[in-house]
């Protein structure tokens, strides 16, 4: 399903349309955080740009969930009838995706038991696992995501193929990758990704961790709320380069809100806060919470809350955003931090443990190769891949 489910007829009359000012897409953003939040009022939509908004649902990918925000909390005065039956079309369209998407997430999760093999569902498989039937079109899923542990790792994969899955894009692009090649079977809604390492870091929250505290319902394992809150901020501001690049994922932060306030009571913020101090990932987690406060409305943590670095981060990212250039730079931050950090390197030349007089040069040649890549749109021969 592409991201945003419309007829032809209502893509060419978008097409048509004069794009928005650029005051009109800031008011339409703000006013599509607050009604995300549930703090849109009346008097918001005097002069507000209809179609604005919808290019800005669009852009964060979150046409669904504004719906439901709609639903809950009211329509807007004055909002044109052509957008409720656009939202709803969108709507209707996801509900159906995601039950077919659902299923076949608890096919693959049937493979992996039958075989014995330890995993756990990550990112937005977690929400469409347990969401109610009535809330299952409020949210947008690309893919099934996953994870096997180290030592289930060969059986699973080889489950999973006997089933009749298979790579969709050529599997040398994933041999140096975190998750394995995305798969699928003839006439799947989507790919599934098998994720060996929780991201480049690998050590910084393990699969066994993850894995190990898994909440089963069934045939399926789904991440602990703690593990979601710690992975979601981690895949976003590291594996995403948004902290380097002060960006963010409006769809990222509804999934904390949604987070926050369904599992309020399982989530130990100070244990959380712990154990990011331990692993050295309290900016990432704080920057995901400041952001989500900011845009969003949400109640910042207090351990997380007192937090300046946090706070200009949010702002810098809110800066960026408002700017004329703000796609163009954004794009060329975010691949400019890409090819800069060590750290995707060291993975992906699985020199993480090699000494510093060893592992240096090994990334500085690995920077080299990344922009001749982009440069030339060529490929360099990928080593093998690291162990699970």
């Amino acid at each position: 399903m592409s991201e945003d489910v419309q007829t032809e007829e209502a893509r060419d009359e978008a097409k048509a349309q004069p794009r928005s000012s650029r005051a009109a897409r800031a008011a339409a953003f703000d006013f599509l955080c607050r009604s995300l939040s549930g703090r849109a009022g009346p008097a918001d939509t005097a002069e507000l740009d209809w179609v604005a908004l919808v290019e800005q649902a669009n852009r964060e990918r979150v046409v669904t969930n504004l719906y439901a925000a709609f639903e809950q909390h009211g329509w807007p005065a004055g909002a044109p009838s052509d957008l409720r039956e656009y939202l709803m079309l969108v709507h209707e369209a996801n509900a159906a995706q995601n039950r077919v998407i659902r299923r076949q997430a608890i096919e693959t999760a049937e493979i992996l038991n039958r075989a014995g093999a330890s995993f756990v569902f990550l990112k937005g498989a977690n929400w469409l696992l347990e969401v109610s039937e009535a809330k299952i079109g409020e949210r947008w899923l690309a893919d099934i995501d996953l994870a096997i542990t180290p030592r289930d790792w060969a059986g699973g994969l080889a489950a999973i193929e006997a089933a009749g899955f298979r790579p969709v894009v050529d599997p040398a692009m994933y041999r140096r990758h975190f998750h394995h090649v995305p798969l699928a079977r003839p006439g799947d809604a989507v790919t599934i990704e098998l994720h060996r390492h929780l991201g480049w870091q690998r050590h910084l929250l393990t699969t066994d961790e993850v894995a190990g505290a898994a909440r089963h319902a069934g045939a399926v394992a789904l991440s602990s709320p703690a593990h979601r809150f710690i992975y979601g901020s981690l895949h976003a501001q590291l594996q995403n380069m948004e902290y380097a690049a002060g960006n963010f994922s409006l769809r990222d932060l509804c999934d904390i809100l949604y987070l926050a306030k369904t599992q309020k009571d399982s989530l130990d913020w100070q244990a959380i806060a712990s154990f990011a101090r331990a692993r050295g990932v309290f900016r990432y987690l704080a920057a995901s919470l400041h952001l989500a406060h900011r845009l969003l409305g949400m109640d910042i943590p207090q351990p997380f809350a007192d937090n300046p670095r946090a706070r200009r981060h949010a702002t810098r990212c809110l800066l960026q955003h408002r700017g004329n250039l703000r796609p163009r730079l954004t794009s060329i931050a975010v691949r400019f931090a890409s090819l800069m950090d060590s750290r995707r390197l060291a993975y992906e030349l699985n020199c993480e443990q090699a000494p510093w007089v060893v592992r240096q040069p090994l990334i500085a040649g690995g920077r080299i190769a990344s922009a001749a890549r982009r440069i030339f749109h060529g490929r360099v021969e990928a080593a093998p891949p690291p162990e699970a």
